[in-house]
């Protein structure tokens, strides 16, 4: 596979709202968590935390709306609180398996490079019927500093022996590109319906689904 003269030899995904439908589960997570402070998310605020690890989104939010907790309470109390909901709640993205197994079957390495910690991620790849299918899993522990900083998508090129310029990574969320573009890697963008469209103008291209992406990769000069 290529993509603009570039050979492309391994696709790496983003997880939440890129692969799997659980965003709605994390805000109801966090409404739940801040009402028992007496405070709520901002729209505002809430663009800022698209596609962080929990532990940079909890400093955010603890810095934000000046709640009178440690850092480490606030990732404990509100990842208890979203766990208990995703047993049979995680669900694939529209497309998530076709694409998945498109890929596969051309040869391209997949790999998985998210904010998510390994606990989570688990059950969401079982949840999606994703367990398996990636050769690397890079989450969040596994990098001193998460998404925007390049460390999740260069740790997962480092692990797949594979210099950024030769993968490709799917993003919804803008801190997610500018994770994938200061790494390196080419990257399309899948964006949430949260997030403001101008803030994607660093991906090498734009789509509205992942039935687009095989697509998208033949209009900005690549084949699958």
């Amino acid at each position: 596979m290529s993509m603009s003269g570039a050979a492309i030899q391994a696709v790496i995904f983003d997880l939440d709202g890129l692969l799997v439908v659980s965003e709605p589960l994390q805000l109801r997570a966090w409404d739940a968590y801040l009402r028992q402070h007496g405070a709520a998310l901002t729209p505002a605020l809430l663009q800022r935390m698209l596609g962080l690890r929990l532990v940079d989104s909890a400093a955010l939010v603890q810095r934000e709306l000046r709640l009178p907790v440690a850092v480490q309470d606030v990732v404990r109390d509100r990842d208890e609180l979203f766990l208990a909901s995703v047993p049979g709640n995680i669900h694939a993205m529209p497309g998530a398996g076709k694409l998945v197994d498109t890929l596969h079957a051309h040869g391209t390495r997949l790999a998985l490079a998210t904010s998510g910690h390994r606990r989570y991620v688990d059950l969401a790849l079982a949840g999606a019927g994703l367990r398996g299918v990636f050769e690397v899993e890079v989450t969040g522990e596994l990098v001193e500093h998460g998404k925007p900083a390049p460390d999740t998508y260069l740790r997962a090129c480092e692990l797949l022996h594979l210099p950024p310029a030769a993968c490709l990574a799917l993003e919804d969320a803008p801190n997610g590109v500018a994770s994938a573009k200061a790494a390196g890697l080419w990257c399309i963008a899948v964006p949430d319906p949260m997030a403001e469209r101008a803030q994607f103008s660093a991906a090498d291209a734009i789509v509205r689904s992942l039935d687009e992406v095989v697509d998208a990769l033949a209009v900005t000069g690549g084949q699958l």
